[in-house]
C-alpha cells in the first residue's frame, strides 16, 4: 500500500486496484466493529452483547481481507521498485519509505494505540484509573501497572492493528534487497512460467502455500508470513498481462467456486464448535483449514477479476478516497473501541449500540481528515500526503527530521 493519495501513477495507473483499496480499508471499519460482538474470537475490547452467530457472517471476509490488501501494496512496490537503479536511488526511496510509513506508526504506538490498552485493563480489571491517569503512567516503560501486559515493540507500547505498517515497512526493505536477485533473467522467467499457470493451478498452489504456513508457522508469524507471500505476488503480476488476462476470464467459475467454499466453510466451522467423535474431529479440522485457506484465495483472485471488469476506471471521488483512507485505518480501531467503551453503561441493545459505534467511527475519521487538511505541518504524522508542495531545502530538511525522529523505532523494528 502507498500512503499517497494514488496507489500508482503514470501508464501502470490501476484505478480497479485504487477502488480495492479503499473498499478494503474501509471494510476494515465494520469488521473491527464487529470483533466487539463475536463471542468467540479475541479482542482487546468487548461488548456485553456477544454473538456466535455472527462469527459465519465475520467469516465472509476474515480469510481474504488483509491478503488482498497485501497483494494490492505488491503492486505498488512492483510499480515503483523497478525504477530504482542505482544505490543512491535505493537508498533514498529507503529512507522515504521509513519516514512514510514509521512516523504514522510511531503516532500510533504513542497517541492512538493506548485507549485500546486502556479499555482492556479496565475490562480485564487491572486498574480502575483516569485515563489521563493511565495515559502518564504509560510513558514509564517500568510501570508496574503494566506488569501483566508487557508484549509490544517496547514493554506494553504495542503496534495492535498497526502491525501491517511494521510489516509493510520490514517487506519493502527485504524487497529492496532482494530486487537484484528479482530482476535476473532466470528468476524472471521463472516467475513469469508460474504466473502463466493456470489459475487453477496457481489457486492450488497458493492453497497450499498458505496450508504449509499454517502447519510450520505459529501465532502472528503465520499472517504475516502469508502477507509476504501474497505482497511478492503482487509485485510480480505487474508486468505479467497472462495472469490479469486469466482473471478476466475466470469471474463466473471463480464466483460459483468462492460461494461453494463459503457454505463448506460454515459447515466445518459449526461442526469445529460441537462435540464430534475423535477421528471426525481431525477430519473435519482438516477440512476447516483447507476451506479457510481454498477461500482465502480464492476470493482474493475474485475480487481481483471483479474489480478489473467493472471498476477500472477514474472518478471524480477516488482520489480524494485514496488520500483520506490511510489516516482513517491509522485511528479507526481506537475509535471503535473508544466508542464502545462509553456506550456500553447505557446498556443501548447490540443493534443500536453497533450503528453508534459505527457513526462516531466515521464521523470522528471524517473529523480527523478536516483537521489535517487545514494543518499541513502534522498531517504526515496521520499518513496523510498535503497537496502543497515545499521547496527543496525545505523537503529534505523534512525528510531528515522524519528520519530522526523514527530512528530509534526502525533500530528496534530490525532487532
Amino acid at each position: 500500500m502507498s500512503t499517497n493519495s494514488k496507489l500508482i501513477s503514470s501508464s501502470d495507473r490501476r484505478y480497479d486496484l485504487d477502488w480495492l483499496r479503499v473498499l478494503a480499508f474501509g471494510l476494515l471499519i465494520f469488521y473491527h466493529t464487529g470483533m466487539l460482538y463475536v463471542e468467540r474470537w479475541g479482542f482487546h475490547y468487548k461488548s456485553q452483547y456477544l454473538s456466535s452467530t455472527l462469527e459465519y457472517l465475520m467469516l465472509l471476509s476474515s480469510p481474504w481481507r488483509m491478503l488482498l490488501i497485501w497483494f494490492i501494496s505488491g503492486y505498488a512496490l512492483g510499480v515503483v521498485l523497478p525504477r530504482v537503479v542505482s544505490f543512491q536511488q535505493g537508498a533514498l526511496f529507503a529512507v522515504r519509505r521509513t519516514v512514510v510509513l514509521l512516523l504514522p506508526l510511531l503516532t500510533g504506538l504513542w497517541l492512538i494505540v493506548p485507549p485500546q490498552l486502556y479499555a482492556e485493563m479496565l475490562q480485564d480489571g487491572a486498574h480502575s484509573v483516569s485515563y489521563w491517569a493511565f495515559y502518564q503512567a504509560f510513558f514509564d516503560l517500568q510501570h508496574p501497572l503494566f506488569a501483566d501486559y508487557q508484549s509490544g515493540v517496547w514493554p506494553h507500547v504495542d503496534v495492535n492493528h498497526l502491525w501491517y505498517l511494521r510489516s509493510l515497512w520490514q517487506f519493502t526493505l527485504l524487497l529492496l534487497l532482494l530486487l537484484p536477485l528479482l530482476n535476473l533473467r532466470l528468476v524472471q522467467r521463472a516467475t513469469g512460467r508460474l504466473l502463466q499457470l493456470a489459475l487453477p493451478w496457481q489457486l492450488l498452489l497458493l492453497t497450499l502455500m498458505l496450508l504449509l504456513i499454517h502447519a510450520i508457522v505459529e501465532g502472528g508469524s503465520r499472517r504475516e508470513l502469508a502477507g509476504f507471500g501474497f505482497l511478492v505476488l503482487g509485485f510480480l503480476s505487474v508486468r505479467n498481462t497472462m495472469f490479469w488476462q486469466q482473471l478476466g476470464r475466470s469471474v463466473n467459475w471463480l464466483g460459483v467456486l468462492c460461494l461453494l467454499n463459503y457454505l463448506l466453510l460454515l459447515v466445518s466451522y459449526y461442526c469445529s464448535q460441537h462435540s464430534l467423535p475423535v477421528p471426525w474431529q481431525t477430519l473435519n479440522q482438516t477440512l476447516l483449514y483447507l476451506s479457510y485457506a481454498t477461500q482465502a484465495v480464492a476470493m482474493t483472485f475474485w475480487l481481483l477479476a471483479l474489480a478489473q471488469r467493472f471498476l477500472n476506471r477514474p472518478h471524480p471521488y477516488l482520489a480524494l478516497a485514496n488520500r483520506a483512507v490511510f489516516p482513517v485505518y491509522l485511528v479507526h480501531q481506537s475509535l471503535i473501541i473508544i466508542a464502545a467503551l462509553y456506550l456500553t453503561p447505557l446498556a443501548l441493545g447490540g443493534p443500536l449500540e453497533a450503528l453508534l459505534v459505527v457513526l462516531f467511527t466515521l464521523l470522528a475519521g471524517a473529523a480527523l481528515l478536516l483537521i489535517l487538511w487545514r494543518l499541513p505541518l502534522i498531517a504526515p504524522l496521520f499518513g496523510l500526503k498535503t497537496a502543497k508542495q515545499y521547496p527543496g531545502f525545505w523537503a529534505k530538511a523534512g525528510l531528515a527530521a522524519g528520519l530522526l525522529l523514527v530512528s530509534p523505532l526502525a533500530i528496534e523494528l530490525l532487532l
